[in-house]
């Protein structure tokens, strides 16, 4: 690092005279192209299992792109600067120079940066196992809930009165779950918010504790199930089973 940063202070001095400008510019070279290409260039087993953990994140493409410019920035650069000098040019060695400063300050610091430590990459593939666990959990849970929804709309679709006692009941608990669902998915992501930004949002209590909604429920299960009474509608299909109740129609 010491000798790359006085290779490319010689360069970037030569490029403007504010000093400044010149030792940032001197940085930039020294520490992001090895930091860059080290993402790209693992050359232990460890390092190949972390680079197949990292290109599955929308930073990987940035970190190639941002790799592939810098290097070909310190090209154009250190050609520029090779052919300058006229014995390197007399002697049409510019593109071997260039290419030994390249290996030189960009390829062999980036493999001696690339190990890393094995906490930070027993976390890093925890982290990466946790996180593909749950996106299947939650692909599971979606296609389970995909399954209820479907069998309760079939079940609607074939007429309350047309249901058996079980089917009826079945489909009284699947609304009574469905509301629940709800409400349990408006609070996470009210919980959500609140971690990320810091804003709560008023989904504490939104529909497992509304009383209205309660009743309601409550009402329409009873319904479906057969317990509130009441007459025989005369114009109810004839395959109705007995034991259904008017409330069921209405």
């Amino acid at each position: 690092m010491g000798g790359s940063a006085i290779y490319w202070w010689g360069v970037q001095s030569m490029l403007t005279e504010n000093r400044v400008i010149a030792a940032a510019f001197t940085a930039i070279l020294v520490l992001a192209p090895p930091s860059l290409i080290t993402f790209l260039i693992p050359w232990s087993p460890a390092g190949m299992l972390l680079q197949k953990v990292n290109a599955r994140t929308w930073a990987f493409p940035v970190i190639i792109a941002s790799a592939i410019y810098l290097v070909y920035y310190s090209y154009q650069l250190q050609w520029s600067w090779w052919a300058a000098q006229p014995v390197v040019a007399e002697t049409n060695l510019v593109y071997q120079q260039v290419l030994i400063g390249i290996i030189g300050f960009i390829v062999i610091p980036a493999l001696l940066w690339a190990p890393v430590s094995t906490d930070e990459l027993v976390e890093q593939v925890r982290q990466a196992h946790l996180v593909k666990r749950y996106e299947l959990q939650t692909q599971a849970d979606i296609a389970i809930l995909r399954a209820t929804l479907l069998k309760a709309q079939e079940k609607a679709l074939v007429g309350f009165a047309n249901l058996t006692v079980a089917e009826r009941e079945e489909l009284a608990a699947v609304m009574q779950s469905l509301v629940s669902g709800i409400d349990r998915t408006l609070k996470e992501i009210g919980h959500s918010v609140k971690a990320v930004s810091g804003v709560a949002l008023p989904f504490d209590h939104v529909l497992e504790d509304n009383e209205d909604i309660r009743d309601i429920l409550d009402y329409i299960g009873d319904s479906l199930i057969g317990v509130d009474g009441g007459d025989e509608d005369e114009d109810e299909p004839k395959t109705r089973p007995p034991s259904a109740r008017s409330g069921v129609v209405k």
